[in-house]
């Protein structure tokens, strides 16, 4: 089968227009780019118009940056009839724009900020949807994925990104919203084999297989494989290498039976890094070389792994009637010791506070930064089960489309504590104390340490350990009065049982909730064309005290010091519009929103909380995805947010915005098939400034900027194609978030990088 780029399809454009085209896909203007977020993907439609061997399912056959279904069943309209704001980013967007792993894609999507790891949180996938947590509100193929990781995308079809309260759809939390990564499925009468290997700056190299087999009637197989290994562009020392296999099938028992299994596996081994520190005179990031990196070299790692099953059976006595269970069982672990830069200091002209300084090499005058030693050996072990029931039926001559289940999770979080050897021998083979910390030169550290320093399990404190059950009911509704008109009518009961134990700087705690909420969701569509949904959504989400599991601490979402307050509770009030342009190719989308949560949870003396903070998120996000024409496709939007603490029980934070959360966002992806065979794409992004702080942001901040990825396709044969991608172009140096405190440190984002990926189709 003959592979030609995505988005051609028969053109009589003239020459003019078709300049004025590339123009506009090469060289986007300012107010081009202030649109939706990524691109178009010129390899998955042939001329006959047949659809590439591992297409989307889910996309529109001549536009796949279009995504037109959820491949989540509760949401059982198309996106465009979908009355909430939704950005699904497909797998053709994720290879245009050079994505490997989750933080990649969220680094660049309007509306969605990545948080850091910190003390009293873990390090990995932490983001924010609308100004709100959003670090346990991922779901994979529609099940909760508890647990903080760094993830893979190398299995996924597409990325679903709800915005707004959304515990109706999926339960506690999704205050912002949630994200759903979707899993590449079995496929029948379609076999293939797929292989791409990718070589870059930074030793990059990345080989990911993709084989799906029908091997009979009734079976059908899908495996995914994955090895990567690189450096951090721009990084000094910082490194991974990830390797990971995803195989599913599906078994058509009967023609109303059939069973989903699949068994996802990930390995990832690397050094952590927590960036630069901050100069308290600007309140910004050092002024430092961008590769300094202030870790230990043999101390130092970051492990992250999961092993993850899922079984589901699926009933359809009738075209209108389909019964679905679906059960998962899976383990995942984080692990990691790393150095914190903290506030740079002047190493002291007195001998009586500068003995240490002076024996490690440093003069007086010196500026050095003292690092510090976060850790981390968590693991999650979980059981999950879904089941539900989807009716569509008539009453009165109104048509109805009901989902309606339950919902059951046990959830069990361990985090053991490492130790570290008294002494350890030095790089001459003498037996020396083991350091309790570093201090390392602002402008030239020497991280390696020329010996190691083994981290184990430290037997002598019990773990902490956090436990949850919960279970729910959903019902979700929507009524067709007519082709113009339709309601959503949703609602959850959740009842959220939770217990945490364990020992925080010496002292055992102990502390359980259980509490119970109800959540809904309203919405009217009116749809004056059938291309054209415009609709109004009410809706609410809770957060128990203890949501965030990864932490204990009030202050990070834990349940210590807060387990007798009720569930802060929030409303969403959403108006929008979508709209199918250019032969229901493009997908436009506008919708302005509002946020509030009239009882956060504050600390109003020393370990008293009360529920007496009012918070404010509102806005509005534009959107655009598809083909505006046969050869030129984009992927991209535009997010204006304030986000601000609109009361607090400490005056001095009223009317502050969120910390990490910025004022604006723009991304858009633009590509432009010059040949049948040969297409060029840029995408500009845009952040404007953040700011830090621990409740409302303070004065440190890092700045706003534009970054620029470009990316090139040629069809080289019918089996392969070649992939050219350049990731940060102009190299620009900028920070993915900034740390909660008075003396914060700032997370690097990766610098200039270039790959050349060749696909072969079997």
């Amino acid at each position: 089968m003959k592979k030609r780029f995505s988005s051609l399809r028969p053109t009589s454009a003239s020459g003019p227009l078709l300049a004025g085209m590339m123009s506009a896909a090469i060289f986007p203007s300012a107010a081009a780019m202030a649109s939706d977020d990524i691109g178009a993907d010129q390899r998955t439609i042939v001329v006959t118009g047949e659809r590439a061997e591992d297409a989307n399912p889910n996309a529109d056959p001549e536009a796949p940056f279009k995504v037109d279904r959820s491949a989540n069943g509760k949401f059982t309209e198309e996106v465009r009839d979908t009355p909430k704001s939704m950005t699904v980013i497909p797998k053709e967007v994720i290879e245009d724009v050079g994505a490997t792993s989750f933080r990649d894609i969220a680094r660049t999507t309007p509306g969605v900020t990545l948080g850091t790891g910190e003390g009293g949180n873990a390090f990995g996938d932490r983001i924010f949807i609308r100004g709100f947590e959003a670090r346990n509100d991922i779901y994979i193929d529609g099940m909760r994925d508890p647990g903080v990781s760094s993830r893979e995308i190398f299995a996924v079809e597409q990325i679903e990104i709800v915005k707004g309260p959304s515990s109706a759809f999926m339960g506690r939390g999704t205050t912002g919203g949630s994200v759903g990564l979707e899993s590449k499925r079995p496929q029948f009468g379609n076999d293939f084999v797929i292989g791409e290997g990718t070589v870059g700056t930074e030793k990059l190299f990345r080989g990911t297989v993709d084989a799906n087999y029908q091997l009979n009637e009734t079976l059908a197989v899908r495996v995914n494989g994955l090895y990567h290994t690189a450096d951090t562009p721009g990084r000094d020392y910082v490194d991974s290498e990830r390797w990971g296999v995803a195989a599913g099938l599906e078994w058509r028992l009967s023609d109303t039976v059939k069973i989903d299994a699949d068994y996802y596996l990930f390995r990832m081994d690397g050094m952590s890094d927590y960036g630069h520190p901050f100069d308290s005179a600007t309140q910004e990031p050092y002024a430092v070389d961008a590769d300094n990196f202030y870790g230990a070299v043999g101390r130092d790692f970051l492990q992250n792994g999961a092993d993850i099953g899922t079984v589901a059976l699926e009933w359809s006595p009738s075209d209108s009637v389909t019964f679905r269970s679906q059960n998962r069982y899976g383990k995942v672990y984080n692990r990691y010791v790393v150095s914190v830069p903290r506030s740079p200091r002047t190493v002291s002209a007195d001998p009586a506070e500068n003995a240490d300084d002076l024996a490690a090499g440093f003069s007086p005058g010196d500026i050095v930064v003292n690092t510090g030693a976060p850790q981390r050996n968590a693991e999650t072990e979980y059981f999950a089960n879904i089941t539900s029931v989807t009716g569509r039926f008539e009453t009165g001559g109104i048509e109805h489309v009901l989902v309606a289940g339950g919902e059951f999770s046990d959830e069990k979080i361990t985090n053991f504590r490492y130790a570290f050897p008294a002494l350890v021998e030095n790089e001459n083979g003498d037996r020396i104390d083991t350091p309790g910390g570093f201090v390392r030169d602002l402008f030239n550290p020497d991280p390696v340490l020329g010996f190691n320093i083994p981290a184990t399990l430290d037997t002598s404190s019990p773990p902490s350990v956090t436990k949850v059950k919960s279970y729910s009911f959903f019902l979700l509704d929507t009524i067709k009065f007519s082709p113009q008109w339709q309601l959503l009518l949703g609602g959850r009961y959740e009842n959220f049982d939770i217990t945490a134990s364990g020992v925080s700087r010496g002292n055992a705690f102990e502390a359980s909730s259980k509490v119970d909420f109800f959540n809904g969701q309203a919405s009217l569509i009116y749809k004056p064309v059938e291309a054209v949904s415009i609709y109004a959504s009410f809706a609410t989400s809770s957060n128990p005290s203890g949501e965030q599991l990864d932490s204990t601490s009030p202050t990070y979402g834990g349940l210590v010091g807060v387990e007798t307050l009720e569930p802060e509770r929030n409303k969403a009030y959403e108006i929008g519009a979508k709209w199918e342009v250019a032969d229901g190719h493009l997908l436009l989308t506008a919708a302005a929103f509002r946020i509030d949560k009239d009882n956060a949870r504050e600390q109003t003396a020393p370990g008293v909380y009360e529920l007496v903070g009012k918070l404010r998120s509102q806005g509005f996000e534009v959107g655009v995805n598809g083909n505006i024409t046969p050869r030129l496709a984009v992927f991209g939007g535009y997010s204006y947010l304030d986000a601000k603490i609109d009361n607090s029980a400490d005056p001095a934070l009223d009317d502050s915005r969120f910390a990490n959360v910025p004022e604006h966002n723009v991304s858009l992806l633009t590509t432009y098939a010059l040949t049948d065979q040969f297409s060029l794409g840029m995408q500009a992004y845009y952040r404007s400034r953040i700011y830090g702080g621990t409740s409302g942001a303070g004065s440190a901040s890092v700045p706003g900027y534009w970054k620029f990825d470009a990316v090139g396709r040629f069809q080289l044969s019918d089996q392969i194609q070649l992939r050219a991608n350049v990731i940060n172009m102009f190299d620009k140096r900028y920070y993915d978030a900034i740390y909660r405190s008075g003396s914060p440190f700032s997370y690097v984002a990766p610098g200039r990088s270039a790959t050349l990926s060749v696909e072969m189709t079997f």
